[in-house]
């Protein structure tokens, strides 16, 4: 793994303090494309310090703040879709966690020809998230005005009550959107979701052809 002497050391010393306290530690690993060939071992050091839960994550989101310069140094970080086939493909554990999910992400209505809802994902069905600055969303990828509750202007009683299914209420009436990726059977191999899509293309009934490749890459695994 690259190490920067200071901060390595500070990671690997509160790693082995929560270790030692017994606390349950989990791992994830963000795959980039100046990273892809330490993988292997930092795949075998996450398992070794975890024993029963790594995750790699080859899936870079694009910023909230539309700031394009840091978008395109994002973009230069991504895989392509072969290559993160590839890499699933290499590590048995990823593929078959793959397998085992990949038929249950999205709500079997996704794909009924008369539904027009947005969300058929969890998000906001059990849990939420809250920003530093009091922003309620249901899920961290999720930055569309639309979807955003202010919490120093109201309260989380009316953010779940209310203002989640308002939002998992939303609807497209975008023809494209529907026709192609609402009725796509590769929904499950595909990392669209309302919110991803919003950060790629400013709109949340958009396909994004990055994910599509990449879902049309998995497919070949199975």
């Amino acid at each position: 793994m690259t190490r920067r002497t200071g901060s390595y050391a500070a990671f690997m010393r509160g790693l082995a303090l929560l270790l030692e306290s017994g606390i349950k530690v989990r791992l994830k690993a963000m795959t980039l494309r100046s990273n892809l060939h330490e993988m292997p071992e930092i795949a075998r050091f996450c398992r070794e310090k975890t024993k029963d839960y790594f995750r790699l994550d080859p899936f870079l989101h694009l910023r909230h703040d539309g700031d394009q310069k840091r978008n395109e140094e994002i973009r230069a970080e991504r895989l392509s879709p072969e290559e993160i086939a590839a890499l699933e493909a290499s590590d048995p554990e990823r593929l078959k966690a793959l397998q085992n999910s990949c038929g249950r992400l999205i709500a079997p209505d996704a794909s009924l020809p008369d539904c027009d809802h947005l969300f058929h994902c969890g998000a906001g069905n059990d849990s939420f998230n809250v920003s530093y600055d009091g922003l309620f969303r249901l899920c961290p990828s999720l930055w569309h005005p639309d979807c955003v509750y202010d919490l120093k202007r109201g309260n989380l009683e009316a953010a779940w009550q209310t203002f989640v299914p308002r939002v998992r209420a939303l609807r497209s009436n975008t023809r494209e959107f529907l026709d192609k990726c609402h009725s796509c059977s590769l929904v499950n191999l595909c990392m669209w979701c309302p919110g991803r899509a919003h950060l790629e293309t400013g709109a949340m009934d958009s396909s994004v052809d990055y994910f599509c490749r990449v879902a049309h890459a998995r497919a070949e695994l199975f």
